[in-house]
């Protein structure tokens, strides 16, 4: 069956091997199905939750891993085999929003920048990412401002700070001063979450692969 890559930028298509059959991508803003693990009551003390898989719609027709191609406008830093940065075995912590979802796997790290020297564009960057999502159906489990610093987020903020790796040609993790989004989608009996994040000059996708 023939996989399409993927086109991050003007232009992200799914394309089916039957044109006939048309998927209907769900809604990335629908509720997903969370089961919240029970924490000791301590100061400083993190919830953490666990997805319902099940409730995870299968990603079709969408390529290889890591999935993600830029066009023309964009390049992937320090690219090869797709990836600006790879890591083996690593684990990634999750926002959802209230709890924190760890997963652990094969981590991807694309980083994105205009070609020729232009200026990032956020909003290009942002829309396609949007509308790439819900064309494979991924479910939304995030999107918004990284915790506020204030004493209350003080133990959460510092487990997000975990979501930082050495790689070959940089340290990179998520920032605290820029909004972000976290994805899940399954592929070919494989489960994927992927965080997004952006500012004024580059884009970033981590992108991991969960242990079976």
């Amino acid at each position: 069956m023939k996989k399409t890559a993927i086109a991050l930028v003007l232009g992200v298509a799914l394309v089916s091997c039957n044109n006939k059959e048309k998927k209907t991508a769900e809604n990335p803003n629908d509720s997903i199905s969370t089961t919240t693990v029970e924490q000791p009551k301590a100061s400083g003390s993190v919830s953490t939750t666990n997805v319902d898989w099940e409730s995870i719609p299968e990603a079709k027709e969408i390529g290889n891993f890591p999935f993600f191609k830029p066009s023309k406008e964009f390049k992937i830093l320090d690219e090869k085999d797709g990836l600006s940065e790879v890591f083996e075995n690593e684990k990634l912590e999750n926002y959802t929003g209230k709890d924190v979802y760890t997963t652990e796997g094969k981590l991807g790290v694309l980083v994105f920048e205009n070609v020729d020297g232009q200026n990032f564009s956020r909003s290009l960057f942002e829309k396609n990412i949007n509308d790439y999502m819900t064309k494979i159906g991924a479910k939304q489990l995030y999107k918004g401002d990284y915790p506020a610093n204030e004493t209350a987020n003080e133990a959460l903020r510092d487990k997000l700070k975990e979501n930082l790796w050495n790689g070959k040609h940089r340290t990179i993790g998520l920032s605290d001063d820029e909004p972000f989004a976290v994805y899940a989608f399954k592929n070919n009996g494989k489960n994927y979450v992927v965080n997004v994040q952006y500012n004024s000059a580059q884009g970033y996708i981590f992108i991991m692969e969960l242990k079976a």
